[in-house]
């Protein structure tokens, strides 16, 4: 649907894109990510027509885009800027009307099927409400809903959006990305759209392109394009990439700061966790810059994939096995320098009620322990076994947490501990 070689464009004669080549096929959602200043906006501009390049050809649909005159132009391409003012108090509904303008005959005006493709695209960005009101009296995000709007409007086989997400809330996101999504997939049009937030490019995408200097550096499907090294390089900083286990599509996250092991007030934190119930317990944690520790944890288990993602210090065990005397050997001394034990709501068995016995031991020698959750029993598969290491920790001084979020006051205390223990 479009096509663009070694396209240089920038401002003034000075170049922010140099050599840029592309394309995007019928039927394909492709999403431009990169930096601040990276240049996507003047891309994008350059890509529609807005911003004459200053080098390179630009075809759409196996034509070059110069060839076409500007009611052909928009017949074929919906672009949505990054931003746009509002000098006039058109209402909502003439400003999406003006997406007809290239299927209206001057000579025959407004039809009924126009102001049925208005109603249709209001309708599928939540604008219909916003019919009769002024465009200078919107939101930031209900302006921009109404931008797309128009575009819908405008029915091309094209769309081209700059940040189409920008000043919308998590909801409004998600639905214009789906309403992207299902045009591509239901009615073949094609889309490539500037996004900032690399996970929901990743969620709804087909391939991404990665700008970074005014060069697209790397072009291919998400799992390609968002790799931990290469997003490091381009943003700066370090970056981890998991994996959602919603969708399997990569889930790209700042790297938590990681203690200094040699740091003498750095609280040691050793977390009991299994099933689910360790990532929020590890983001409090990183949050105040504890060293965590963690174990003992079966191999696959989604906690030992959260703790190897974030890099901390665990002890693992086979799956879906009974944990080791090995494992158990190399776990306990953690318990034990640890300045404070959490166990956190899991379910225990027979294979890892041993991570109760560890916790007793290090409660004995000094250990603050926390037990996060009530209802032993019900996560107690154990015969009653786990209930009653649980009950003896409550009884030689353990502090039951009923939830994670309770735990954040205990965490402050933690804080402020180490360095008077230290003294």
């Amino acid at each position: 649907m479009m096509q663009a070689y070694d396209i240089s464009a920038g401002y003034a004669g000075n170049p922010v894109i140099h050599s840029a080549s592309l394309q995007v096929n019928r039927g394909e959602f492709v999403g431009l990510i990169g930096p601040n200043g990276a240049g996507k906006s003047t891309l994008l501009r350059a890509l529609t027509g807005a911003l004459p390049p200053l080098g390179g050809s630009i075809q759409i649909a196996g034509r070059s885009l110069h060839s076409f005159n500007q009611r052909e132009l928009a017949r074929n391409i919906a672009f949505v800027p990054q931003s746009e003012p509002t000098l006039f108090e058109f209402s909502v509904r003439e400003v999406v009307l003006m997406g007809r303008t290239p299927h209206i005959q001057p000579a025959r005006g407004e039809t009924s099927a126009d102001h049925h493709a208005v109603a249709l695209a209001m309708a599928a960005t939540d604008t219909l409400h916003l019919a009769e009101r002024p465009i200078t009296s919107l939101s930031g995000g209900e302006h921009r809903r109404v931008l797309m709007a128009r575009a819908l409007a405008q029915n091309a086989p094209l769309f081209v959006l700059d940040e189409p997400t920008a000043h919308l809330d998590m909801t409004h996101q998600s639905d214009l990305l789906r309403l992207i999504r299902r045009l591509v997939d239901r009615e073949g049009v094609s889309a490539l759209a500037a996004l900032h937030d690399l996970n929901l490019a990743a969620e709804y995408c087909d391939r991404l392109l990665l700008l970074s200097g005014g060069k697209i550096i790397r072009a291919g499907t998400p799992q390609e394009v968002l790799t931990p090294e290469l997003l490091s390089r381009v943003y700066g900083a370090p970056i981890r990439v998991s994996v959602s286990p919603a969708t399997g599509k990569p889930y790209v996250f700042p790297a938590p700061p990681m203690p200094s092991e040699d740091s003498a007030i750095t609280p040691r934190v050793h977390v009991i966790c299994g099933g689910g119930s360790g990532p929020g317990i590890f983001s409090a944690l990183l949050r105040r810059g504890f060293h965590i520790s963690v174990g003992v944890l079966n191999l696959m288990d989604s906690d030992e994939k959260a703790a190897q993602t974030l890099e901390l210090e665990a002890i693992t065990d086979a799956p879906y096995s009974r944990i080791s005397q090995e494992s158990r050997n190399k776990c306990l001394p953690l318990l034990l320098k640890a300045d404070a034990v959490i166990v956190a709501e899991c379910p225990f068995g027979n294979g890892n009620l041993i991570n109760l016995e560890m916790a007793q031991e290090a409660l004995a020698c000094g250990v603050r322990t926390f037990l996060i959750g009530n209802c032993i029993e019900e996560r107690d598969f154990t015969g009653g076994q786990a209930s009653r290491l649980w009950d003896q920790l409550l009884a030689s001084g353990a502090l039951p947490v009923p939830t994670v979020l309770e735990m954040e006051a205990i965490l402050s205390t933690l804080s402020q501990a180490k360095p008077q223990m230290l003294e």
